[in-house]
């Protein structure tokens, strides 16, 4: 059963300093050299807010404080949902940016399968902000998915 009690909880707040090496690595790793990542004061790659929690802010956050332990176990697979970006108007994250992000679980739930198993859906958000002014930056969700295969007792025959 979906841990719903999840819902809610405060991921704590994290603080990332945006450097020049690997926003370059990120791009070339997508096979995008533009230049345009090299700079000093370079863009982001679009999806690099994913990768945020783990580089450069000492491997804290992601879907770090969801209870991975509490989610693993026999028949469970964990599987990456979905993700999402929302740049707020008139900023983009740039290399020498220092963002503060706030998380939290900000939806559980789960649906039933054909065959007698489930998917349970554990949805993060955190809203990452300028250090300096506390303006929005992006906001970014992340889904984690639990394929939960049927007991045995459970399984449905095959037809």
């Amino acid at each position: 059963m979906a841990l719903t009690e999840l819902e809610g909880t405060d991921l704590g707040t994290q603080r990332v300093v945006i450097e020049r090496g690997p926003v370059r690595v990120f791009a070339q790793a997508l096979l995008d050299d533009d230049a345009v990542y090299s700079g000093d004061a370079a863009p982001v790659p679009p999806t690099f807010p994913f990768v945020m929690p783990y580089w450069g802010s000492m491997g804290v956050g992601g879907a770090a404080g969801l209870p991975i332990e509490n989610l693993r176990g026999k028949g469970r697979a964990i599987l990456h949902g979905e993700q999402e970006f929302e740049f707020h108007e008139g900023r983009w994250p740039h290399v020498g940016d220092v963002l503060v992000g706030v998380g939290r679980v900000s939806s559980v739930y789960e649906k039933a399968k054909s065959d007698g198993g489930k998917l349970e859906f554990y949805v993060t958000e955190t809203t990452w902000s300028d250090e300096r002014t506390g303006e929005p930056v992006v906001t970014t969700r992340f889904t984690l998915a639990i394929n939960c295969k049927p007991d045995a007792a459970e399984a449905k025959p095959l037809s």
